[in-house]
């Protein structure tokens, strides 16, 4: 399960939500990114896949802006737990959905409320408490309900993999060009888009750097106008490697079962 797919899960509840109020998922990545002595230097684009968070990387904070809703949230792989919000906007109805994932091993909890709804009939009513997800009522396999070896919430590994013509511009600084046809089920653009861009979707020019330890700090997808689209970017930030407190599963009274209401939507 990764938070790409997690976000996907978010924008089916958005479209149920929709239609009821009237249609309106400390030591750097993969080891130190220095060469042993002994070796080559690495080619910048290796620098780049070693600097990927891994299980080893400890606690980090991240954000996501492009793609289907901003994202931002906390994880440490080690200890096999995160926390991740979205936020999905509707715009017809002028609401904005907000969803929050809290992660920690085998469970799983949520958190969903609606801002600039007043007014909106239609949409269920929710607790404010996290509410403990049962993995028997979940439909939708895109729900988290349990730690699934995420790493990288960003998929700004699909990024560099899919990467050619890396070189480094300055102090941690790297710029290449990568495939978005390599992209999968991440969520750096949607399947209209990537139709559109035709063979420039090969191509599409990106920007990353990297902390004093070769840890991964942000990655920056340029993507060109394209049809009726907009130039946009999609962009990952890692920060805080180290400091970020671990996600970690909320007190007895802060949570309570997740309601009928919940599993409408994580089922839509």
């Amino acid at each position: 399960m990764t938070v790409s797919q997690v976000r996907a899960a978010g924008a089916g509840a958005l479209l149920v939500v929709s239609l009821a109020a009237g249609g309106c998922g400390a030591a750097g990545a993969g080891g130190d990114a220095a060469a042993p002595a002994s070796a080559r230097p690495l080619a910048p684009r290796d620098v780049l896949l070693r600097a990927l968070p891994d299980a080893s990387t400890g606690s980090f904070a991240f954000t996501v802006k492009g793609g289907e809703a901003p994202t931002a949230g906390q994880l440490d792989a080690g200890r096999q737990s995160y926390r991740v919000g979205f936020r999905y906007r509707e715009p017809d109805a002028g609401f904005t959905l907000h969803m929050d994932y809290l992660v920690v091993q085998r469970q799983s909890w949520i958190k969903i409320r609606f801002t600039g709804a007043e007014g909106l009939t239609g949409l269920p009513k929710l607790p404010k408490k996290w509410m403990l997800i049962d993995p028997a009522k979940v439909k939708d396999d895109d729900v988290p309900v349990g730690y699934d070896d995420e790493t990288d919430p960003g998929d700004a590994g699909v990024v560099l993999r899919a990467s050619a013509d890396v070189r480094q511009t300055g102090a941690g600084q790297f710029s290449g060009t990568t495939d978005l046809t390599q992209q999968g089920e991440a969520d750096i653009v949607d399947a209209g888009r990537l139709k559109a861009l035709g063979e420039r979707a090969k191509a599409v020019p990106f920007e990353a750097t990297v902390d004093g330890r070769g840890r991964l700090t942000s990655t920056v997808v340029r993507i060109p106008a394209a049809g009726k689209a907009k130039a946009t970017r999609y962009e990952v930030t890692y920060a805080g490697y180290g400091s970020t407190p671990t996600p970690a599963a909320p007190a007895a009274d802060e949570q309570q079962p997740a309601t009928r209401g919940a599993y409408e939507l994580l089922n839509a």
